[in-house]
């Protein structure tokens, strides 16, 4: 199963319409029959979806992820005005360059913790107590980064927080390496856990399935697009939920906000955590 799935229901239902205004019986019978397979490969992929905090729940948590895929100083202006305006506590960032360290420098005044200078970078307002990386064996440090790890303390509440950065579905090996190996490395922490990041694949995937059930985190993104908002300086529609946010038993969703165009290929995503007592 692949990120296509989606996109392929899409279209058949489109079809399917045409065939009803159409009023082909062998078209209503055959959309009918192709859209009712893609339902059914499609809907037993969407479990794991983050538990709903109570009603009027308390934030224990804002936490935002964006990939950094952009050019130019209005792409930075807007990124901070963005930060500036939603305010996460939080702040995972994929796709960071060496272009991007006078920006990292202007952001310690609001996250004076950081962890992490180039691929993966995690912002915080709370004070970092441990911190770590993962990378792909055998890869130049440029391309090797998967994972960024930063543990917070939040007001006496240690969480462990995790950047992710999975390789795209055009290397289908070492994406699946990546995810078994991402797996892993959750396996380690004790908890609660935030992972945070820009997976390449959407939630319906069967590599995603996998590891949401060996790790037991759950998503908060299922259906809210993210990439592509654009291809170089042309602005797109996403059509793919591949930015996303899991979290462990002991925390809860309160809601999801997909950020508006920073001059990236990507949206940004705003997650609002609970702590489940």
């Amino acid at each position: 199963m692949n990120n296509d799935l989606l996109l392929l229901a899409g279209g058949l239902v489109v079809l399917f319409a045409l065939s009803l205004a159409l009023r082909s019986r062998m078209l209503i019978v055959t959309t009918g029959a192709l859209l009712a397979i893609a339902l059914a490969m499609l809907v037993p992929n969407l479990s794991g979806t983050a538990a709903r905090a109570p009603e009027n729940a308390e934030r224990f948590l804002r936490v935002a992820t964006f990939n950094m895929w952009g050019k130019g100083e209005v792409h930075i202006e807007k990124v901070e005005a963005f930060l500036a305006e939603t305010s996460p506590d939080v702040v995972v960032l994929e796709e960071i360059r060496w272009k991007h360290e006078a920006f990292l420098r202007q952001m310690r005044e609001a996250y004076p913790h950081q962890t992490g200078k180039h691929g993966l970078v995690i912002l915080s307002k709370y004070p970092v107590v441990e911190k770590s990386r993962l990378d792909r064996p055998g890869q130049p440090y440029w391309q090797s980064l998967i994972v960024t790890w930063a543990r917070i303390d939040v007001n006496g509440r240690e969480v462990d927080v995790v950047g992710a950065h999975m390789s795209r579905p055009f290397y289908p090996s070492q994406q699946k390496n990546d995810f078994e190996n991402l797996t892993k490395f959750i396996g380690s922490l004790p908890g609660p856990v935030i992972v945070a990041g820009d997976f390449n694949a959407a939630p319906w995937t069967q590599k995603v399935q996998r590891f949401s059930a060996a790790t037991d985190l759950r998503r908060f993104n299922t259906f809210s697009p993210t990439w592509p908002a654009r291809w170089r300086v042309f602005p797109l529609v996403p059509v793919l939920p591949i930015d996303n946010v899991f979290v462990s038993p002991q925390l809860s969703k309160i809601d999801l906000t997909v950020g508006r165009r920073l001059e990236s290929d990507h949206l940004p995503v705003i997650a609002d955590i609970a702590l489940v007592d």
